[in-house]
């Protein structure tokens, strides 16, 4: 491999000399002379002649730069005229001027009448400039499939958006992007044309200013059901553009089979300086709640439940909660009417302060950024407060050598609860299962209240109100990230660049669940009552990029550029966490006041490095024929040293990307309406190495057994153990017609895994279950479209319309030990051969017996725990019995549900009239199933939980037509179990963002550049069946548990004032 390595690295270099001494030689013979001159000799070459207007007034334009690059430039005149000489009547004509797009025109062998027409900034996608994987190169000549996100003070949308994810919804097709939850810088749940992988991570890549930029949590996370996502604490209105490279560049290896999303923050461009301050605040309102039973009918609803124990009426009659007679012993205590959502849910703001300076000299640039945010959520005292610093700058120490900083240092605090199915410490969980009929503080006999919390309730449910009076949790993140790029040209064609990067990240979460009011839990060893925890998480990296480039371009015909480099990158994380139990009161919350006895302690540390080398030469021929080669090779700590490919632990990734500008060819010339029109294609490698830093390893761990500590083995390891592979191919269509009144991108591909890592049975003998191995393989195939539209435009009125419209479909194909069934929250997913990946498998009920006569009929049975067959009664549900054995068990599971979408995607629309806007932006998800698992606990009626008014409708007479089975303690037939009862639509159509602009008139004012004000609501509408509180939601980062409603924070509606001012 090391041969390898210096072929492949000769061979670039020897691909770049000797091409520019071939063609620079051909260059000489061909004397056509098509070069700039001096201002003394005349430039040779082709006259044409023509005008640029504007597109949305038709008025001529003056001033307008017009250049074929390397060759002539002119401006042109009053009425918007121009002639200039090119070297062919092919040539690419390069038009820019101040306050309009850059954009490019083909001649098509024109030479004269050649109307130009131009749009505003960042108009039109095929002229923006995209951060591909071997440098900056402008959309029109890309051939990658890749979508360009541009931030600007033109868009009133951006400066509403806390995090990076919530910035890209709905604006790149394919690009999945779903909040975890509302909760206060929980982050999105990202992904790219699906998934290509089963257990490693499916998110893109991160590369921010050059630098990779992790986004994982590396610690275990001692406050359930809460996510801290790095990428949230990037300030979006730091970002400058986003560049999302879907298709199958090879350049970064083994890290980039999931696509590649490059971040680039302020560019410190401007000579005088310019100041720019974002302010905005607003008002969170309180969702929806979910409609539960009430006091009366939550205690007729026990009193069922309560005679299917065998109680007596007279018994039930007898139970205090169960006593309506005034005055009592316990009256106060079980006579109210909570209710707990109006406890835990808060009407809530949030504010936000963005301070941005860019200046300097033609020596030093400099942009320097200051951020506050504090964001609150709707569940009580949750929030964000944010802090973050960036300075970016540029240095030209000499003619040659120049320096960019990029640094940045966030604190980011969040305060946060248990969520989910923390059946005992989940706020918002105990909100909806704790019965109405008890009070929130202590009343006495007399109904007189005090200011003391209720304690626990008689059902052994926790008061929320003490965990959110009483308790806290915490989240402390400081990151710093930031690197040095040095760059020296040696010449006009190369020029070698260094990147020196470092990431620096700690985290603190701590939490404390009172005594009072909470349920107590049970210990290996003990009853614990109040309980604390300290997690620290540390994560460092240093990361490296030395590269060298190489530009010519030969007889104004041929082009070619030449990148070659080598990347590392060194990773160490560590997670030392400490839980404390019962300390003497609620007043000690340290962890090192609880038992000496009960204390745990815990911990992980990790460590792994990245190799890269990498390559690229990207040629075209008159800017109409386009050519990219890419390869990387990779070597990782990660691989085992025993890979089955010839013991080469290193991995080699190549792809090959082209692109046919056919509007650019001269039997083009007549048609009109085409403005562009580019065809590209696309096939490369590129792997997954998220196979565990010592997955392939053989090692062992302490082990503390009766006071004596000793090693155990910790894995069996894997030798063998290598990346996944993702074969992508990609076949894509630009196209911009009408002066580009209509822009639309349409792509379609397939992505193939190979050497797909699962976990294979292996035997009992070794001492484990299975061990991680290559052995499965998948298939993922989709299409992409995006659509934009200028509908109506006059000098005062534009109304554009978007569209971004994705689908894909993946397949398993190959599986070590067959069918693999997957657990979480409730749910079982089905991975099979031939089927799509984590589909939910349960059992298919098909209503409810309405009589003993209809059960009798069935004859369906029930085995329970000790063997004994049951049959299904009037009230049961009605299951399918698959095997027809009469006994609804395991056997009878199928696929139920799909999580996976049909249709993903987001339509917006932008309405301007002369200082005014108004932008909307929908997204929506169609034919996406959904595992109601909150919706499961408030209707399975087995225990003491309050219940949804659903239930009111339950079975409770012969002949009673309902699809509510009836209310049985402990549900021992199974009726609650998982079936296509739980299972949802979860399409929705949501109203994301509607903004209301003005921007005020500063033409007098010299030292003011612009005023904006706007109107922001967020999540103002939402269209959908599910009954949940919201149908968008990521419960973990796995496949596995995407779909599954665990009862985190809903997205809620809140409304925004702000302010946008320019100096």
């Amino acid at each position: 491999m090391l041969k390898i390595i210096k072929l492949s690295c000769v061979a670039s270099l020897f691909f770049a000399v000797a091409l520019d001494v071939s063609l620079y030689a051909q260059e000489a013979q061909d004397s056509t002379a098509t070069a700039i001159t001096n201002k003394n000799k005349t430039i040779k070459g082709i006259l044409v002649k023509g005008v640029v207007k504007s597109a949305k007034t038709k008025t001529a334009l003056s001033g307008i730069n017009i250049a074929v690059e390397g060759f002539s430039a002119v401006i042109t005149n009053d009425d918007g005229s121009f002639e200039i000489k090119v070297p062919n009547l092919e040539a690419l004509l390069k038009i820019s001027g101040e306050n309009f797009q850059t954009k490019v025109y083909a001649l098509r062998r024109q030479e004269s009448g050649i109307e130009i027409f131009l749009n505003e900034p960042n108009y039109n996608q095929a002229y923006q400039v995209a951060n591909t994987a071997a440098g900056d190169q402008m959309q029109y000549n890309n051939t990658n499939a890749a979508s360009v996100v541009n931030f600007s003070k033109d868009q009133w949308s951006n400066p509403i958006n806390e995090s990076v994810g919530g910035f890209l919804q709905g604006k790149v097709a394919g690009l999945n992007t779903v909040r975890n939850s509302s909760t206060p810088g929980a982050g999105s749940y990202l992904s790219l044309r699906g998934f290509n992988s089963l257990y490693a991570t499916n998110k893109p890549l991160i590369i921010v200013d050059g630098m990779i930029y992790d986004d994982e949590d590396y610690g275990s996370g001692i406050i359930p059901n809460n996510v801290s996502s790095p990428l949230s604490n990037l300030d979006v209105k730091d970002i400058e553009d986003i560049t999302v490279i879907k298709d199958g560049s090879s350049l970064y290896g083994t890290k980039g089979a999931n696509g590649v999303i490059k971040i680039t923050t302020i560019r410190p461009t401007e000579l005088s300086t310019k100041i720019d301050f974002t302010m905005y605040g607003g008002v969170n309102q309180t969702p929806d709640q979910l409609p539960l039973l009430g006091s009366d009918a939550f205690r007729t609803h026990l009193s069922q439940l309560e005679a299917t124990r065998g109680f007596s009426q007279q018994q039930i009659a007898a139970l205090p909660y169960m006593n309506d007679e005034i005055g009592s012993a316990g009256y106060f205590k079980y006579h109210n009417n909570t209710n707990w959502q109006d406890q835990v849910f808060k009407q809530t703001t949030s504010q936000n302060y963005f301070l941005k300076i860019r200046g300097g000299d033609e020596i030093a640039k400099f942009g320097l950024s200051v951020g506050y945010m504090d964001s609150k959520g709707i569940v009580d005292q949750t929030n964000n407060k944010r802090y973050s610093t960036r300075l970016n700058a540029a240095l030209k120490l000499t003619d040659r050598l120049s320096v960019d900083a990029n640094l940045s240092f966030i604190n980011n605090v969040q305060e946060q609860w248990d969520q989910g199915f923390a059946y005992k410490t989940s706020p918002m969980y105990l909100a909806l299962t704790k019965s109405p009929f008890f009070a929130i503080n202590d009343i006495n006999d007399l109904g007189e209240i005090s200011p003391n919390l209720s304690d626990v309730d008689d059902f052994n449910v926790s008061n929320p109100n003490a965990i959110l009076t009483n308790g806290f949790g915490k989240n402390n993140n400081y990151r710093f990230f930031g690197n040095l790029k040095f760059k020296y040209a040696l010449n006009k064609a190369w020029d070698i660049n260094t990147i020196l990067g470092l990431t620096l990240n700690k985290e603190r979460e701590t939490f404390f669940i009172p005594d009072l009011g909470v349920a107590d839990i049970v210990l290996n060893t003990a009853i614990g009552n109040n309980r604390s925890g300290s997690e620290v998480q540390q994560y460092n990296s240093l990361f490296t990029d030395t590269y060298a480039n190489y530009f010519k371009k030969f007889n104004n015909d041929h082009n070619l550029d030449v990148r070659f480099g080598i990347r590392t990158q060194n990773n160490k994380s560590e997670s030392d966490l400490g839980l404390g139990y019962n300390s003497s009161t609620d007043d000690f919350t340290m962890v090192g006041a609880g038992s000496n006895l009960l204390r745990q302690v815990g911990g992980a540390l990790g460590e792994w490095n990245w190799l890269n080398i990498y390559g690229s030469a990207d040629y075209n021929y008159r800017n109409k024929y386009f050519l990219t080669t890419s390869y990387a090779v990779d070597g990782s700590s990660r691989f085992g040293d025993k890979i089955s490919n010839g013991n080469d632990k290193y991995a080699l990734m190549t792809s090959i990307t082209g692109a046919w500008l056919v509007s650019s060819e001269g039997f083009m010339k007549n048609v009109k309406s085409i403005d562009y029109l580019k065809l590209r294609a696309s096939f490369g490698h590129s792997g997954n190495d998220d196979i565990g830093n010592f997955t392939a390893q053989k090692y062992y761990e302490s082990q503390n057994l009766l006071g004596m500590q000793g090693l155990v083995r910790g894995n069996i390891g894997n030798p063998n153990l290598q990346w996944e592979t993702v074969k992508k191919f990609n076949l894509g269509a630009d196209l911009g017609v009408f002066n580009e009144r209509i822009n639309a991108s349409l792509d379609v591909f397939s992505n193939k895994t190979d050497n797909m890592i699962v976990y294979q049975t292996i035997s009992n003998l070794s001492g484990f279950d299975d061990v991680v191995s290559n052995s499965a393989s998948m298939r993922t195939i989709g299409a992409d479209l995006s659509l934009n539209a200028r509908v109506f435009k006059s000098a005062d009125f534009t109304f554009d319309f978007g569209l971004n419209i994705s689908r894909y479909k993946n397949e398993i194909q190959s599986l070590p030990n067959g069918d693999i069934l997957t657990q979480f929250a409730g749910a079982t997913y089905l991975t099979s051969v031939g089927k799509d990946a984590n589909l939910f498998y349960g059992l298919k009920s098909v209503g409810v017996f309405s009589t003993t006569a209809e059960a009798n009929a069935a004859g369906l049975n029930r085995r329970l725990s000790n063997g004994e067959l049951v049959p299904f009664t009037a009230g049961d549900m009605q299951f399918v019995d698959k095997n027809d054995d009469k006994i609804i068990d395991n056997n009878d599971r199928m696929v139920i549900g799909n999580p996976n979408a049909d249709l993903l995607g987001s339509f917006s629309t932008n309405i301007a009239y002369k200082r005014f806007s108004l932008q909307a932006l929908f997204n929506f998800s169609l034919g996406n199933d959904i595992y109601n698992g909150l919706r499961y606990n408030l209707e399975k009626m087995s225990g003491y939980e309050n219940q949804s008014i659903a239930v009111a409708n339950r079975w409770r007479a012969e002949e009673q037509q309902t699809d509510m089975p009836k209310a049985v303690w402990g549900d021992p037939m199974g009726n609650a179990e998982f079936s296509n009862r739980w299972i949802e639509d979860g399409s929705y159509l949501r109203l994301k963002t509607l903004v209301l602009g003005y921007d005020f008139k500063v033409n007098d004012m010299n030292y003011i550049k612009y005023i904006k004000l706007y109107a922001t609501a967020n999540n103002l509408l939402t269209f959908t069946k599910y009954l949940g509180y919201d149908p968008e939601f990521s419960a973990t980062s796995s496949i596995f548990g995407q779909g599954t409603d665990i009862g985190l924070a809903p997205q809620f509606t809140s409304i925004q004032l702000g302010l946008r001012l320019g100096l």
